[in-house]
C-alpha cells in the first residue's frame, strides 16, 4: 500500500459550507428542542423529564451540527486538495495520487408527474477522489461556489494526469475508464447493453458531452448517441474528456453553465 502524502503547495482557494445545512439544524433540531423545554415547564412532573431530555438531544445536536459546518471547508491547493472538519483536516491527497476522479451530477426536480414536465430546480454535485491505497475520500457537496469549486478540482485533476495518459495513448497502449469505456489512438469503445464492446473510430466522433451527468458521444450521420453513460460508472471521465478533445483536434467549449450541466467537445 503506498502511503499517500499531503500537499504542500500555494493555496488556490477556501470553499466553506454554505448556510443550508445551518439554518435546517436551527429548524429541525435547535428550535424544537428549545420548544420541547420551554413546553416542559407547563406539564406535570412525570412528563417534564422526558421533554427535558429529548428537548436536550435536539438542541444538542442542532448545536453541534452548526459548529461542524462552521468547520467544515475544503482548501484547494496547487498539487493537492485537503478536507476540513469539527476535528480538523480529516484528509488530505495530492492530484498525481489521486488515481480516479468520480463525478457524480443528480437533478434535483419536484415530486410526481409534474416534476418531470418541468426543469430541474437545481443540480447537485458529488465529487470523490480515490488514492493509492484505495480509499475514497468524498468532497461535501454543499460548498460555497460550487460550481466554481467543481471546475477547479476537475481542471487540476485533469492536468495533473493528462500527461502521463496521452503519453500511455501515444504508445499504443488502450486506456481504460471503468467498465464502460476504452480508448484507443484509433477509436474509442463503450459497453453494449447486452455485454462486450463497440466501437467508433475517432474521425467518425462528431461531438463528445458531459450533460446532467451523462457522458454522451455522437457519431456523424447517426440518429442516436454512439454512448450515453453515466457518469457515476465512468472513472476519471474529464480526463477522457480532454484526452478527445487532444486527439480530436477540437477545442472544448464550456458554455456559461453549472459546471455539473454541460462540458462539450466538438
Amino acid at each position: 500500500m503506498e502511503i499517500v502524502q499531503a500537499p504542500e503547495g500555494d493555496v488556490i482557494a477556501e470553499h466553506g459550507a454554505t448556510l443550508a445545512n445551518r439554518v435546517f439544524s436551527v429548524l429541525f433540531l435547535v428550535l424544537p428542542g428549545l420548544g420541547l423545554l420551554f413546553f416542559s415547564l407547563q406539564v406535570d412532573s412525570d412528563a417534564r423529564a422526558p421533554m427535558i431530555v429529548i428537548g436536550l438531544v435536539l438542541a444538542g445536536l442542532g448545536g453541534l451540527a452548526i459548529v461542524q459546518q462552521n468547520k467544515s471547508k475544503v482548501v484547494v491547493r496547487t498539487d493537492g486538495v485537503e478536507r476540513w472538519g469539527l476535528r480538523g483536516k480529516l484528509w488530505a491527497v495530492r492530484w498525481q495520487d489521486a488515481v480516479e476522479l468520480r463525478y457524480r451530477a443528480v437533478k434535483v426536480r419536484l415530486g410526481g408527474l409534474l416534476g418531470l414536465l418541468l426543469p430541474a430546480l437545481t443540480t447537485n454535485v458529488y465529487i470523490s477522489l480515490v488514492g493509492p491505497d484505495g480509499k475514497k475520500r468524498t468532497l461535501p457537496g454543499n460548498l460555497k461556489a460550487m460550481d466554481v469549486f467543481s471546475e477547479r478540482v476537475i481542471e487540476q485533476h485533469t492536468t495533473a494526469h493528462f500527461a502521463a495518459a496521452r503519453s500511455k495513448i501515444d504508445a499504443g497502449e488502450e486506456l481504460r475508464f471503468g467498465k464502460a469505456m476504452v480508448l484507443e489512438k484509433d477509436r474509442v469503445s463503450t459497453k453494449k447493453f447486452f455485454g462486450g464492446l463497440k466501437s467508433c473510430s475517432l474521425p467518425e466522433i462528431e461531438a463528445v458531452s458531459v450533460q446532467g451527468g451523462f457522458l454522451k458521444i455522437r457519431q456523424r450521420g447517426k440518429t442516436f448517441a454512439f454512448a450515453s453513460v453515466a457518469t457515476a460508472v465512468v472513472p476519471n471521465v474529464f480526463l477522457l474528456l480532454r484526452l478527445l478533445e487532444s486527439m480530436l483536434g477540437q477545442k472544448k467549449a464550456l458554455k456559461d453553465r453549472d459546471f455539473a450541466s454541460q462540458a462539450f467537445v466538438g
